[in-house]
C-alpha cells in the first residue's frame, strides 16, 4: 500500500511546483501593479542606457512604480513609465536618471510635482527630465583628475626629491623651529616690559606736570636769582683782575694758579648764565617743557593716551561659544560656532560660523529638446545644495537695547538685542543679561525670497556659561520647499535649542587641568 501513495504524492508535489512557478512567471510578465491601479505615462530620454523593462521608479528610496516600454523615436529615447495613482503625480513632475550601481544599472527618481499644478492623465508626458552622466563620463573626468594629480605628483618628486629636496626640508623645518620659539619669546617678553616702559613714561609725565603747574613761579625766580649772581660774581672777577693785574710784578709768581683758577670759574659762570638765560627764553627742550605750558600738557596728554591705548589691547575679553538650534519644520539641526571679541564692556565684534540646512539655493537650466507645446525650450529649476555660512557683525550697546551691523549667514543684515532684567531664584539679586530678545533682518536682495527673513530668538541663561534659546525663523514668507529634495528653502519655521559659551578666563583655568603628553 505504501509503494502505491509514494508515487502519487510526489505527482502532487510536481503538480503543486508547476503551478506556483507558473504563477510567478505570469505575475512577474504582468507587473507588479495593474492597470486600473496606475497611471500610464511617458518621457524622453537621451540616453537609456542601463534602463530597461521592469526597472524601478522611486521616491525617497521607495518604490512606487516601473518601467513597462522603451522604444526609440528619432534620436531619443522613449520610456513608458507606469505610476501608482495614489501618488498623485502632477504635470510639473520632473523625473531624474540616477545610477544604481557601479555595474551600470540605473533607476529613476520621482519628484511627483507640486498642488498648484493638475493631475497628470493617462498617455501624457512627463517634460522635465533630468539625464545623469553615463559611466564613460565619470571614467574620463577620473582620468583627467588622475592625470592633474599624476603632474602635481611628479613636480613634487622633482623638487623634494633627492638629497637637495631633502636638505630643503630639514632648513624650512629647521627655520619654523627657530620662528616659532622667537615669537613665543616676544609674545611672553612684551606684555612685562610694556607695562614697565608705560609707568616709567607715566611717571615722568607726573613729574613734569607737577613742576610745570605747581612749581612755576619757584622756578622763575630761581632764574633770575641766577642772573643776578652771575651779574655779581663777574663784577667781583673784574675787580680782582684789575688789582691783580696792577700788581703783577709783586705777586707775579703766587697768584698764577689763582688767576688760572678765576679764569675757570669766569667761564662757568658764563655758561650757566647762558644756560639760565636759554630756560627763562623758554629754548631748547628743556625750556620748552618749563616755560611752555601748553607743551608740556600736550606731551601728558599724550603719554595719557598710549597707556590708555596699551590698556585697552591688554584687557580685551575672548568668548567662544557652541549652539544648536533643532528646526522643527526642517527637521534637522542647526549649528553654530562663534568667537566675540570684546575691546569694551559695551560692543563687541562678532564672528560665526554656521551649518544651516537650508543651504544655498541656485538656479539651474534645464532644456527640452523638443520642447512641450506652448513651454520654452530651456526652463528654470531652482534647487539647495549644502554650503557653510559665515556671520561677523560688529554690536554697540546702550543700556538695556544692544545694536548689531554686518554680515548675517553670508548676506548683510540688521539685529538688535532686548536685555530684560529678571529674578531667577536660583539667584538672590536680579540678573541683567539673563533674559534676552533678539531680532535679525536679513536675505535683502535673495531671489527666492518675497521679504527679508526674519529671525525672533528668545535667549535665556539659567546658570554661568549655559543657556537655552526658542524662536521663529522666516517669519513673513510662504513656505516653499524643494521638488527633488524636500528641503525647506523659505517660509515659517520654529527652532528650539541650548548652547555654551566661554571666556578666555575660562579657558585659562581649564588648561591645567588637561592632561600633558
Amino acid at each position: 500500500m505504501k509503494k502505491v501513495f509514494t508515487p502519487f504524492r510526489v505527482g502532487l508535489l510536481v503538480i503543486a511546483a508547476l503551478g506556483i512557478l507558473f504563477g510567478f512567471l505570469t505575475f512577474s510578465k504582468k507587473g507588479g501593479m495593474e492597470k486600473d491601479e496606475a497611471v500610464e505615462v511617458y518621457a524622453f530620454f537621451k540616453d537609456a542606457s542601463g534602463l530597461g523593462k521592469k526597472s524601478r521608479v522611486q521616491i525617497a528610496g521607495i518604490p512606487v512604480g516601473e518601467i513597462i516600454g522603451i522604444e526609440l523615436v528619432g534620436l531619443r529615447a522613449k520610456v513608458t513609465i507606469r505610476i501608482k495613482k495614489e501618488i498623485g503625480v502632477r504635470r510639473n513632475a520632473s523625473l531624474t536618471k540616477r545610477s544604481e550601481s557601479l555595474l551600470g544599472d540605473y533607476l529613476i527618481d520621482l519628484a511627483p510635482g507640486t498642488e498648484e499644478f493638475p493631475p497628470i492623465e493617462n498617455g501624457e508626458e512627463i517634460k522635465s527630465v533630468l539625464d545623469a552622466p553615463g559611466m564613460e563620463a565619470v571614467m574620463g573626468s577620473l582620468q583627467l583628475i588622475a592625470q592633474d594629480v599624476q603632474q602635481v605628483t611628479k613636480s613634487l618628486r622633482n623638487v623634494l626629491g633627492g638629497d637637495k629636496g631633502q636638505a630643503s626640508l630639514e632648513s624650512i623645518l629647521a627655520n619654523l623651529t627657530t620662528l616659532t620659539a622667537a615669537v613665543d619669546k616676544t609674545v611672553r617678553d612684551t606684555s612685562s616690559r610694556l607695562d614697565q616702559i608705560l609707568g616709567n613714561i607715566e611717571g615722568i609725565s607726573g613729574d613734569v606736570r607737577r613742576i610745570t603747574t605747581k612749581e612755576q613761579a619757584s622756578i622763575s625766580n630761581i632764574v633770575t636769582n641766577l642772573d643776578v649772581i652771575s651779574k655779581d660774581v663777574r663784577d667781583v672777577i673784574a675787580t680782582v683782575k684789575r688789582v691783580v693785574g696792577e700788581n703783577e710784578g709783586e705777586v707775579e709768581g703766587g697768584v698764577a694758579s689763582v688767576k688760572e683758577t678765576l679764569a675757570k670759574l669766569d667761564r662757568t659762570l658764563g655758561n650757566i648764565e647762558e644756560v639760565s638765560k636759554n630756560i627763562k627764553e623758554g629754548k631748547g627742550p628743556v625750556g620748552a617743557l618749563v616755560a611752555n605750558e601748553r607743551l608740556g600738557q600736550k606731551l601728558s596728554d599724550t603719554i595719557e593716551d598710549v597707556s590708555d591705548f596699551a590698556g585697552r589691547l591688554t584687557g580685551m575679553e575672548l568668548e567662544v561659544g557652541v549652539r544648536t538650534d533643532y528646526l522643527v519644520n526642517q527637521g534637522a539641526a542647526k549649528i553654530f560656532v562663534s568667537g566675540r571679541l570684546m575691546p569694551k564692556p559695551d560692543k563687541y565684534y562678532l564672528i560665526e560660523a554656521v551649518d544651516d540646512p537650508r543651504g544655498s539655493v541656485e538656479t539651474v537650466l534645464v532644456q527640452n529638446n523638443p520642447p512641450g507645446a506652448g513651454e520654452p525650450a530651456v526652463q528654470k529649476q531652482v534647487r539647495t545644495k549644502e554650503t557653510l555660512k559665515f556671520s561677523a557683525q560688529f554690536a554697540k550697546r546702550y543700556s538695556f537695547l544692544t545694536l548689531r551691523l554686518g554680515i548675517i549667514e553670508s548676506t548683510g543684515g540688521v539685529g538688535l538685542d532686548l536685555n530684560v532684567p529678571i529674578k531667577f531664584f536660583y539667584y538672590s539679586r536680579w540678573l541683567e543679561d539673563a533674559l534676552v530678545i533678539k531680532v535679525d533682518a536679513f536675505n535683502f536682495s535673495v531671489e527666492q525670497l518675497t521679504l527679508p527673513r526674519i529671525r525672533a530668538t528668545v535667549r535665556f541663561t539659567p546658570f554661568e556659561h549655559v543657556y537655552v534659546n526658542v524662536g521663529v525663523d522666516d517669519a513673513l514668507n510662504n513656505t516653499n520647499r524643494d521638488t527633488l529634495t524636500n528641503k525647506l528653502i523659505s517660509g515659517r519655521d520654529f527652532f528650539v535649542g541650548a548652547g555654551v559659551y566661554f571666556t578666555d578666563s575660562d579657558l585659562k583655568s581649564l588648561l591645567p587641568l588637561l592632561p600633558s603628553p
